[in-house]
């Protein structure tokens, strides 16, 4: 018997049917499909041909029967018999690595055998009279042992039309039984709108086309980002816009599309396969934009990474993290001030030259590419100013590194000066910024815009300018850690309110104010009662509210209900009294009494308590946020007497501190890597490195040091009674108010959040007034925080 001189490796057909154990989601298979049509409109674009219309129809399964079928057709150009036959091949790609999206092979056969058995591929050009097809039976291909497949062929009804179509018979029941369910289509729906947005938008980059899902157009979501004309102004930076565009063109570079490498500028042939005709100079171009989202989200930020037009990663933070070169350690950047860890950076990010991952559902770390795009994107070393000081860094100009400076708090640094909330383009009710964000992404049009929000954001800060405020729903002018309610439910709109309506009313409009804050759609979920609710500030000779009623709340001619309110009245200087308050009370009373003849009718308490679930967001006392608020006013206070201290004085500060404090301090900068602590001495920044309780005990020894204007207002060493004894007397009582003020904060800090969610509501009442209190007037830029 001869020995045969070479191996034959071609593998057996059952490793068709092994690819479907490949645990690919059912939208990611569909995308796979999807993408083959996508590359037919990007060749046509490379050839110079701009497609017409170009349209990918998808249809799914709605029963789970034996003859449930799944179709992926378009109205690219086609492909011809030898292309098909290429196409479909198990691990070969005709496409390029470089501008399609079909990279892989075994992209097309993963995806089919993961949904069924049978796949059937019918394609043709323009000016074809009939369609070429073949079917690839992964029963039939084990029994026969090879992979030869007949050709098809079927006449076309009209010579000038091309396109492709991609049919999959015999699903698997596990398949079938996931389509036939609404909600996984509504999923699958949802998926491919925002992994295809780039191009369902209207200028879809790089090309537009329609997705068309089971009949029905399938819209590309669009973040809920601020105006790109949106801006702050900072000490430091200048001005900085609520939208970062990129848009940055690199030198080409060699690259290998056999290998899949990067090479050097000076390769002309590649060093791993040592071929040169397979080397091309490949176009390098970062572009996109990172932004400001209009609602803080702990699970819905992030920046979206595009490749060709797909979205490859969705909502990811990698670029909000710091990895240290020398350590190898990650330090997560943003956001570290929120207490709930809730963030609004988001953006897209194009990055065609990058390697992705098989599955598609990552950018390659390890090529050159990427670290490319994190250098432009937030620049060299970390997003805290100070720290990149320490390390060395300097000038960075990146988009992220601006967007952190600027917009890095989800609250303002002191809530009791008026426009603050403006200065972070954020607002202080989160709850109704992400109830709005829901109108946007279900395309309301007066939603698209950023007006809503912006007026909102006006109005908290305005209120702070007029004596009492204008009406809102926070029962202070600014206690730390008021906030985070649950988001409102849904329900249909059920019966209305039996109120008789009443025509518009003739007051002139210049007599009342709008107060948008109150001034929205309200719902209580137990009756079904809906309210549309308008809210006026006014006057109080307002002939549409009798002069001892500090509110009325009434149905008019077109529907809505108006909410007319005295601000001045003396109901509302208590302090627990707010507007929000009485709406609350006024939709409780009218739901309590719609209802009070059915049976099991919620009763007035019952009805207050649930609106107050739904909207008294910014009237909860939030122990975590108070927790947090803690740790930010003490970062605040230690760089607000920092300024006019000269390096003797700060080196005889440091070294009058108890040797436990010093060694305390000179540990906690060696973990941080502080390169040179003699100058964090010098420049009396040593506090930064000491825990709350190490802060307080300084300044009840330097009291001198924290007013007359240096960090609090209150005049200290200014004091004057014309008496000594005097003088000393008050200052002592200044004193004695910081000390008990500080030690209220120091408790905040030190709690555990199960101990505060436990504290009596007194108690964290007294210690978030101490909060606001101990606020500077004047806050310095903390890590970049204005």
């Amino acid at each position: 018997m001869t020995t045969p001189k070479e191996f034959d490796l071609q593998p057996n057909p059952r490793i068709l049917p092994m690819l479907g154990e490949i645990n690919l989601p059912q939208w990611r298979c569909l995308a796979e499909l999807i993408d083959n049509g996508v590359d037919g409109f990007l060749a046509m674009l490379r050839g110079g041909t701009t497609p017409i219309e170009a349209e990918i129809s998808v249809n799914l399964p709605m029963k789970d029967d034996g003859s449930a079928r799944l179709t992926v057709t378009d109205n690219g150009p086609g492909m011809s018999p030898e292309h098909l036959e290429t196409a479909v091949s198990a691990g070969w790609s005709g496409n390029s690595p470089i501008d399609s999206l079909g990279m892989f092979g075994m992209g097309f056969n993963i995806a089919t055998a993961r949904l069924g058995t049978v796949t059937t591929v019918w394609t043709s050009q323009k000016g074809d009279a009939e369609e070429h097809g073949l079917c690839v039976d992964f029963d039939q291909l084990r029994k026969q042992g090879h992979f030869r497949t007949p050709r098809l062929s079927r006449p076309k009804t009209d010579p000038q039309k091309s396109g492709t179509s991609i049919v999959i018979d015999r699903l698997k029941p596990e398949q079938r039984g996931w389509f036939a369910k609404p909600g996984n289509r509504t999923a699958v729906k949802h998926e491919l709108a925002r992994a295809y947005s780039a191009m369902l938008r209207s200028g879809g980059v790089p090309i537009s086309f329609k997705l068309v899902l089971n009949g029905k157009k399938v819209a590309g979501t669009s973040h809920c980002a601020w105006d790109d004309s949106r801006s702050v102004e900072t000490t430091r930076h200048g001005t900085i816009f609520a939208v970062q565009h990129i848009d940055r063109r690199l030198a080409d570079r060699p690259f290998c599309t056999l290998c899949w490498q990067w090479l050097a500028a000076a390769d002309t042939a590649c060093p791993a396969c040592g071929l040169a005709n397979n080397v091309v100079q490949r176009k390098r171009h970062v572009h996109g934009w990172i932004g400001l989202q209009r609602y803080l989200s702990a699970t819905d930020y992030g920046i979206d990474f595009v490749r060709n037009g797909r979205k490859i990663e969705i909502g990811n933070r990698d670029l909000f993290s710091w990895h240290e070169p020398n350590t190898g350690e990650t330090e997560i950047e943003y956001p570290i001030d929120d207490p709930r860890q809730r963030g609004r950076f988001i953006g897209e990010i194009h990055l065609d030259h990058c390697r992705v991952t098989y599955m598609k559902d990552r950018f390659d770390r390890t090529d050159p590419a990427w670290e490319e795009m994190v250098s432009i994107a937030r620049g060299e070393g970390p997003l805290q100013p100070q720290k990149a000081a320490t390390l060395g860094y300097n000038n960075n100009e990146s988009p992220l590194f601006k967007l952190f400076q600027a917009f890095r708090r989800s609250s303002p640094p002191n809530a009791r000066l008026a426009g603050g909330w403006s200065t972070i383009l954020a607002m202080k009710d989160n709850d109704r910024a992400e109830e709005m964000a829901e109108r946007f992404h279900d395309n309301v049009p007066e939603y698209q815009p950023d007006t809503k929000w912006w007026e909102l954001v006006q109005e908290e800060d305005n209120r702070l300018l007029t004596v009492g405020g204008t009406p809102s729903g926070s029962a202070s002018s600014g206690i730390p850690g008021f906030g985070g309610a649950a988001t409102p439910g849904k329900t249909d709109a059920g019966s209305e309110p039996t109120v008789a309506p009443v025509p518009p009313s003739k007051t002139p409009q210049r007599q009342r104010n709008p107060i948008r804050s109150l001034s929205r759609e309200l719902r209580h979920l137990a009756t079904g009662l809906r309210w549309d609710v308008r809210a006026y500030e006014s006057l109080p000779d307002d002939p549409d509210l009798p002069a001892r009623d500090p509110w009325r709340l009434r149905r008019v001619a077109d529907g809505t209900s108006e909410f007319l309110i005295n601000v001045s009245h003396e109901v509302f200087q208590s302090a627990t009294m707010t507007a929000l308050d009485a709406l609350l009370c006024e939709l409780a009373h009218q739901s309590a009494d719609f209802s009070r003849s059915q049976s099991a009718a919620p009763s007035f308490a019952e009805s207050l308590s649930d609106l107050r679930k739904q909207y008294g967001g910014p009237l909860r006392l939030d122990p975590i946020a108070l927790g947090n608020a803690a740790d930010i006013i003490f970062r605040t206070i230690t760089r607000a007497w920092q300024s006019g201290i000269d390096k003797a004085d700060a080196n005889r500060l440091f070294n009058d501190l108890p040797c436990s404090d010093r060694e305390a301090i000179q540990h906690k900068m060696a973990t941080c890597s502080v390169p040179n602590p003699h100058e964090v001495i010098s420049e009396a920044r040593f506090l930064d490195y000491a825990p709350p309780r190490m802060i307080v005990n300084f300044i009840l020894t330097h009291f001198e040091l924290f007013f007359d204007g240096k960090c609090w207002d209150e005049p200290y060493a200014d004091l004057d009674y014309l008496d000594p004894a005097a003088t000393e007397e008050g200052r002592r009582r200044v004193e004695q108010n910081y000390e008990a003020l500080l030690a209220d904060a120091l408790w905040l800090s030190e709690q555990e959040v199960g101990g505060l969610e436990a504290a009596p509501r007194e108690r964290l009442l007294r210690a978030a007034l101490a909060l606001e209190l101990l606020t500077p007037l004047a806050v310095e830029e903390v890590d970049g925080e204005a």
